[in-house]
């Protein structure tokens, strides 16, 4: 008899039985293990976060209960994420929240930043989860071809998404949702969670480049009010790969009280010689230069977090 039940025991774990039906004789076909109950569901491992990271080369994809937190945690990308019970698991509130729960790929991922009660319904966004630790949303994004003076996109409902990063392109008429052009509303920068911004550009006038993040507290009030100036973001920033342009930390002069236009009308320069304009006074599309027209290529980037 035990041989017997040995024998039956190797015949149904046998690799040709791809299907396994716990309280059904039906299986659905698309599933390796099928369970089937009215009462009753299924239990994954209970253990405090201390134990959870204890487990030795976790397989991406292993789900336990991390009863310290509490919540349902599942390893993906390297490293443990939790389950959000109050909202889908693909969506969250900021790249750097995505980053925090484990996404640490660049690329499109959906947000909502009020929350699944608030007014803005969710959308996608481009993050940048590899340059200065990650988790960066993209809030203005201008790829500009000299010689055009296209209008503006301010988004309220939405944030542009990453294109290209070649000077000379026109991205211009990328002006819908998933489009590339564009940059976020005040309401839109206020709802967003962020303490910290990030400049990032290039222009067919020179080779400097500009890339720099700061704190600066009024710089970020003034990018979600449009009220107030960048005044002292000269004295209160870092640079990050690549940046060799004069501005910030030559400016003298700020644009103030810009609404909407916070962050594209001159929101640092020095004056005759060195400007961040994003269509600045309509026409001058300038980065760490001075040409007070439209003839050049340009390429502005802010990104949060």
């Amino acid at each position: 008899m035990k041989n017997i039940l040995f024998i039956l025991a190797l015949f149904l774990s046998s690799p040709v039985f791809s299907q396994v039906g716990i309280g059904t004789t039906t299986p659905d076909p698309s599933s390796a293990l099928d369970i089937t109950s009215q009462n009753s569901g299924v239990l994954v491992p209970r253990m405090t976060t201390a134990q959870k990271n204890n487990i030795v080369s976790p397989q991406e994809g292993l789900i336990v209960f991390d009863i310290t937190i509490p919540c349902l945690s599942i390893y993906i990308n390297g490293a443990w994420a939790c389950v959000d019970t109050t909202i889908p698991v693909n969506v969250r509130s900021s790249c750097l929240d995505h980053f925090l729960n484990g996404m640490i790929t660049d690329g499109v991922y959906t947000i909502d930043p009020d929350g699944p009660s608030g007014p803005i319904i969710q959308f996608q966004a481009y993050c940048d989860m590899t340059t200065d630790g990650g988790g960066w949303t993209l809030v203005l994004n201008y790829m500009h071809q000299g010689g055009t003076n296209p209008a503006l996109t301010i988004r309220n409902t939405s944030l542009p998404l990453f294109g290209s990063s070649v000077l000379g392109g026109d991205e211009s008429s990328s002006t819908g949702v998933g489009g590339t052009w564009g940059h976020a509303s005040n309401s839109m920068m206020n709802s967003l969670s962020f303490t910290s911004v990030r400049f990032f550009g290039t222009t067919s006038a020179h080779t400097r480049v500009m890339h720099f993040k700061t704190s600066h507290a009024p710089t970020a009030s003034y990018f979600k009010t449009g009220i107030g100036n960048a005044n002292g973001l000269n004295t209160s920033f870092t640079a990050l790969s690549g940046h060799i342009t004069g501005l910030p930390a030559t400016m003298n002069n700020t644009f103030s009280n810009q609404g909407d236009l916070a962050m594209t009308n001159f929101p640092f320069w020095r004056g005759g010689q060195r400007h961040w304009g994003v269509k600045g006074l309509n026409s001058r599309w300038e980065l760490d230069d001075y040409s007070g027209n439209f003839s050049r290529n340009t390429y502005h980037q802010i990104w949060v977090k």
